[in-house]
């Protein structure tokens, strides 16, 4: 049986849903080829704070609520596995993950701690978008 929540933490988690989400519409906006994008809580465990896509995906390309949260889960090991090499080679900015018709960006909102998953369009400067949601989000 779960322990109960009590009222403090349900208006804490609300707040960061609300943080998350704002980020997320925020970030979708910054540039025109970001696709979609998830925010994910390190709190607990890759859970989806919140979901922003363009208005440029068709519905065809939004994942199911199930994909997306496999995929919450990959990011987040991903990002935790590059911490070893950060140990090596200095402080990790962003993660590029390249598949055949996208580009994936993970970004480390640890402040928040929250982690970005931005799909992004194939042919997009993943850098060059990195720089401005730094800019945005005031990480840079």
């Amino acid at each position: 049986m779960d322990a109960p929540v009590s009222k403090g933490q349900e208006v804490f988690a609300s707040k960061r849903v609300s943080i998350a989400e704002k980020i997320a519409q925020d970030v979708v906006k910054a540039d025109p080829t970001i696709l979609s994008m998830l925010v994910l809580d390190h709190q607990e465990s890759s859970r989806v704070l919140a979901i922003a896509r363009s208005p440029s995906l068709p519905p065809e390309s939004h994942a199911s609520p199930e994909l997306l949260q496999r995929f919450g889960i990959a990011a987040t090991v991903a990002w935790g596995a590059a911490e070893n090499a950060a140990k090596l080679m200095g402080k990790r900015e962003f993660i590029v993950g390249a598949f055949k018709e996208q580009l994936v960006l993970l970004v480390d909102l640890r402040e928040y701690e929250m982690l970005l998953a931005v799909r992004l369009a194939r042919s997009s400067n993943a850098e060059h978008v990195f720089v401005k949601i730094a800019a945005l989000l005031g990480i840079a």
